[in-house]
């Protein structure tokens, strides 16, 4: 099975102990994208995207030094991931928190559909706050590695 890898080059700008801060530029999405100068969503991730560089925390298994050009690797599975993680599971909670409290609430308001209407609002916003809390209390994303240390 051929894993497919995310790649970008950075540059070493501190070493902490087994640790290493490297600084990478962000790209968006659109910047592959053959049509990205004539789309709208292209015009608004570039009003929107930072074009500084962002550091990050990464293990220094290969012991690069301050200055050392690397390259970061990430498996693109693991972005899928992250992103169900973020997205995905809050998402579900809001369904499932809607749906749940509106037909307990069914059960013991039996009248207006009003109540049970913000019975949803709020299980909603339960269920989403909760899916939340989940990911951000369990969920350890995995970073990128040193793959390589160019120069």
């Amino acid at each position: 099975m051929e894993q497919n890898l995310l790649r970008t080059q950075g540059v070493v700008v501190a070493v902490e102990g087994d640790y290493a801060r490297v600084e990478y530029a962000r790209q968006s999405a659109c910047g592959g994208c053959q049509s990205a100068s004539g789309c709208g969503t292209g015009a608004l991730s570039k009003l929107f995207s930072s074009t500084s560089n962002a550091p990050l925390t990464v293990i220094n298994q290969l012991n690069a030094k301050v200055g050392d050009k690397v390259v970061l690797t990430l498996d693109e599975s693991i972005v899928v991931r992250h992103a169900f993680m973020a997205y995905g599971l809050p998402l579900i909670g809001l369904f499932i928190g809607a749906v749940t409290l509106k037909a307990l609430a069914s059960t013991i308001l039996e009248g207006s559909e009003t109540l049970l209407d913000w019975a949803a609002v709020f299980g909603g916003g339960a269920g989403l706050l909760l899916g939340w809390w989940i990911t951000r209390r369990f969920y350890r994303p995995l970073l990128p590695h040193i793959s390589e240390v160019v120069g």
